[in-house]
């Protein structure tokens, strides 16, 4: 509402546009209704989600609101008051009171286990931005970077930090992350990008335990170094420092660990080729694990700007974190949790208010099919941009001769109809 109070003048430019109505929190829950339920049914477009096409259409999103109110709302959508934003030199002003009440309640609706893995996730994105990243090593060459940390076993994901391009230094990256974690024993798992000797060091003076593979420039002493390249195959050596291990091994290459958690003993495990020796994988792949979870069920509203695509994905998020708490206590399968979530056992169920939907373009398949018990009628529902009293279609039998209204419709066929004649002639003739 406030959005389009300040841009109320480009908005009103449109002649095709909607008289703007203010949203009610009620309106509001059925806006991401309707997005929970684009994760469920994949269109070409957004058009396709309001066909009348017998083939296409699907009936709940045009119960629960129009096209038009739909995109209404979606352009006005924004997270912050713009009119502050000279006062804050943030790049993430728009979208940080999301950010924040998102992470606030990850944190205290779920407390994690004590293993914890700590990686990054990219939202694809190949637009014009400067906190875009660039890696071509990755499938997701261009996108918005996370860092990201979750449960190890499940992928709860419990804390995460955008990357805003603002020159902050890997360590206090790291540190900023696990800030809600520190002094409680958790023990974390990275891979080499965030593991340093330095950085261990100091997560073990605050009580975090750190596992993970480690590059050889981060730390690691000459005399390891040299003694690496004379490893064979299934040869391992090892420094310690305190509590810190730096371990390397040869397999079908040199891996350097560390880790302040464990002692230099190896466990072989069986692979599919050969032999390994490392516990690190076991507890690596949460955030992987949330990713999967959150790309089979994403949320596919295309969007131009880059706050909106956020916006989605961390709504996604929050579904993803409140299936994982509600599976602990149901049975349902994650489909049916969101199916739920989208039609009505948590958001809203659409009721005998819900506005009539328009009639369809084509006469659907079953108007002839000589069950009239299924044809009734109804009287059509306002939506609440019609300034009349008493709502009225024009009659789809009557049309074709003279312009007459009615104020029912065939709930079925959702085809208005007057009763009587021009009801019978539709469901008996072919050709009327």
């Amino acid at each position: 509402n406030r959005y389009y109070l300040q841009h109320c003048e480009h908005y009103d430019r449109s002649y095709k546009a909607l008289r703007w109505v203010d949203v009610t929190s009620a309106e509001m829950r059925k806006f991401f209704a309707i997005i929970f339920l684009m994760g469920h049914t994949r269109r070409d477009n957004l058009k396709e989600y309001w066909s009348t096409d017998p083939f296409l259409e699907i009936p709940i999103f045009g119960k629960l609101m129009s096209r038009k109110r739909f995109e209404q709302i979606w352009w006005c959508l924004h997270f912050n008051d713009n009119e502050l934003q000279p006062q804050s030199t943030s790049r993430l002003f728009k979208i940080q009171p999301l950010l924040n009440s998102f992470i606030q309640k990850f944190q205290t609706v779920y407390k994690p286990n004590q293993q914890l893995s700590s990686d990054e996730s990219v939202i694809p994105w190949r637009g014009r931005l400067r906190m875009r990243t660039y890696n071509p090593g990755k499938l997701t060459t261009y996108g918005l970077l996370f860092r990201v940390v979750t449960e190890s076993t499940s992928g709860y994901i419990g804390n995460l930090e955008m990357y805003s391009g603002e020159g902050k230094k890997l360590q206090e990256t790291i540190l900023s992350v696990l800030e809600p974690y520190l002094d409680q024993n958790y023990h974390v798992h990275q891979d080499n990008y965030y593991n340093t000797v330095a950085t261990a060091e100091h997560l073990f003076s605050r009580k975090v335990r750190v596992c993970g593979t480690i590059r050889v420039n981060r730390g690691l002493p000459p005399d390891l170094k040299e003694e690496c390249k004379s490893l064979k195959r299934g040869e391992t050596t090892f420094r310690r420092k305190g509590d810190i291990l730096l371990q390397s091994w040869r397999d079908t290459c040199v891996v350097n660990m560390i880790s302040t958690i464990h002692n230099s003993s190896m466990v072989d495990v069986q692979r599919r080729h050969g032999q390994g020796s490392t516990c690190h994988t076991m507890f690596m792949k949460g955030v992987d694990r949330a990713d999967q979870y959150l790309a089979h069920y994403s949320l596919p509203q295309k969007a131009v700007k880059w706050i909106k695509k956020v916006a989605l994905w961390h709504i996604n998020s929050d579904i993803f974190n409140s299936f994982l708490v509600f599976k602990n206590l149901n049975p349902h399968s994650k489909l049916k949790y969101r199916a739920e979530l989208a039609a009505g056992t948590v958001l809203v169920r659409p009721g005998p208010s819900t506005p009539t939907p328009r009639r369809p373009h084509f006469d659907p398949p079953g108007r002839l099919s000589g069950d009239m018990r299924k044809h009734t009628l109804a009287k059509i529902v306002k939506s609440e941009h019609f300034k009349r009293k008493q709502p009225s279609r024009q009659c789809h039998v009557c049309a074709i001769h003279k312009k007459r209204r009615t104020a029912y419709i065939c709930k079925f066929c959702v085809m208005p109809l007057h009763r009587g004649e021009c009801f019978e002639k539709y469901h008996t003739l072919k050709h009327f």
